[in-house]
């Protein structure tokens, strides 16, 4: 079955047409009266970022297209509210709008004139198991690792989700049928949009359905488990150009399990699987070949932590990440992020990826893992992490070592509403690439959220 917007819709409504009426179930005398209410949201976020050498080339020049080096500083404004007109049921809306100010040697401003929704969805709640949220709404499951960005274009601007997500909740388990319909722009109203999009959505329109189960009904355990069924079409670039990505559909099937095994001790790990094709390039004559293929990928990770019992609640964990890469195979080898597309592991690296095939696209890497982390005091929070990065498959370098990457980062909480961190990478890289001069980011950033309820 081919995978439309249609289909999606199609879908959904099945789902919801099965749902009984909220009339068919019996109310609990005993229940606090429900007040309606709407609560009002504002938050200012303020970043400064620096960054150099993401190429791993200390010699390039600086173009009109090029990141590097880079300091930019951004002010990002959130306004929204949340309306419980019953106890059923939950409308919401939230505007957003970031400025940029960029320096480098072809200095400029992203003035941010675009205002536009990050937020609208109505959350229905059919019978105390059975759930309906349908909008613009942010969707996270386990770490992230499937489900987390849906915006990858514009960076840390947005990470909505158009979607429908119908939940049924029993004991200590839910079920979710999730279908998820992302463009390359913004198809709701935008106040001062410009012609040309400034930051893409994606590189291509997105649409997805699937299930997503979530349980925690063993001791200590919880356990994901999902099935996505993508399409991601229409890609806005030149079908001459590089990093032309023709038609695909594929699904990936995964399973998640994070276990508490007592003494501080825990273990997480997560595999998944894909499969399916990809489209010719519509170019009658394509230089890269590129004829139908199949895709067969796949992903994972496993960490192990220990916690200790001391003043300062530190813990120490180590880990593997595997994302398999294009083989020299007919097929497409290389993992595909699916919604997770933002920096997971690195806030550096995600740029140094993009020449491979874009943005934070994880692929291609088996990457150990050694993090420490602490807490001095209850406003801090302390973190330094190690990466030893490999690449399974080898690129335009020698070799397949990817390099060795540091951070340390400090969350600070000033006030509930008020809070900050600071982050410093440092790449030292191998010679996966052809230049290989280390690189660095660092950010600062401050925010304040403020919320106030309103009782009908």
């Amino acid at each position: 079955m081919e995978l439309t917007p249609r289909t999606a819709l199609l879908c959904a409504t099945l789902v919801c047409g099965l749902i009984p009426g909220r009339s068919l179930v019996a109310q609990d005398a005993t229940a606090k009266p429900f007040t309606p209410f709407v609560e009002l949201g504002f938050e200012e976020r303020v970043r400064t970022e620096r960054w150099n050498n993401t190429d791993f080339n200390s010699g390039n020049t600086i173009s009109s297209t090029s990141s590097d080096p880079r300091t930019q500083y951004r002010f990002r404004s959130r306004l929204w509210a949340v309306a419980d007109l019953t106890p059923d049921l939950e409308i919401a809306a939230g505007l957003c709008h970031e400025a940029r100010k960029v320096k480098r040697v072809d200095d400029y401003s992203y003035n941010g004139r675009e205002v536009l929704f990050d937020t609208l969805y109505v959350d229905y709640k059919f019978t105390p198991q059975l759930t309906a949220r349908v909008g613009r709404q942010n969707i996270v499951r386990g770490e992230g690792f499937i489900l987390m960005d849906g915006t990858a274009g514009d960076g840390s601007r947005t990470t909505y989700f158009n979607a429908v997500d119908v939940a049924y909740a029993w004991s200590k388990s839910k079920l979710e049928f999730i279908g998820i319909t992302n463009f390359s722009d913004d198809r709701l109203p935008v106040l001062n949009e410009k012609d040309t999009p400034i930051n893409r959505l994606n590189e291509w329109n997105e649409q997805a359905v699937g299930l997503y189960y979530t349980g925690k009904e063993w001791s200590g355990t919880t356990l994901d488990a999902y099935y996505i069924l993508k399409s991601e079409t229409h890609d806005y670039r030149a079908t001459t150009s590089a990093s032309f990505q023709p038609d695909r559909q594929f699904s990936t099937l995964g399973a998640r399990a994070a276990q508490e095994l007592g003494q501080g001790w825990s273990i997480t790990g997560e595999f998944a699987y894909q499969w399916g094709s990809q489209d010719a390039n519509p170019l009658a004559v394509d230089v890269r070949n590129l004829d139908e293929r199949d895709i067969s990928a796949w992903g994972g990770y496993a960490r192990v932590k220990k916690s200790f019992e001391a003043a300062w609640k530190p813990s120490i964990s180590a880990g593997y990440v595997a994302l398999s890469g294009q083989d020299g195979s007919n097929k497409i080898t290389a993992w595909n992020p699916v919604f997770s597309r933002f920096p997971k592991w690195s806030e550096y690296y995600v740029y140094a990826i993009a020449p491979e095939k874009g943005v934070a696209y994880w692929q291609n890497l088996g990457m150990w893992e050694l993090e420490v982390k602490c807490s001095p005091c209850k406003a801090v929070d302390l973190r330094a992490t190690y990466y030893c990065m490999k690449a399974f498959e080898a690129s335009t370098g020698t070799d397949k070592d990817r390099g060795d990457l540091y951070e340390l980062r400090a969350d600070m909480r000033f006030s509930p509403a008020f809070k900050g961190h600071v982050v410093y990478e440092r790449m030292i890289p191998g010679n996966y690439k052809a230049a290989n001069d280390p690189g660095y980011f660092f950010r600062a950033e401050v925010s304040y959220t403020f919320k106030h309820r309103f009782w009908l």
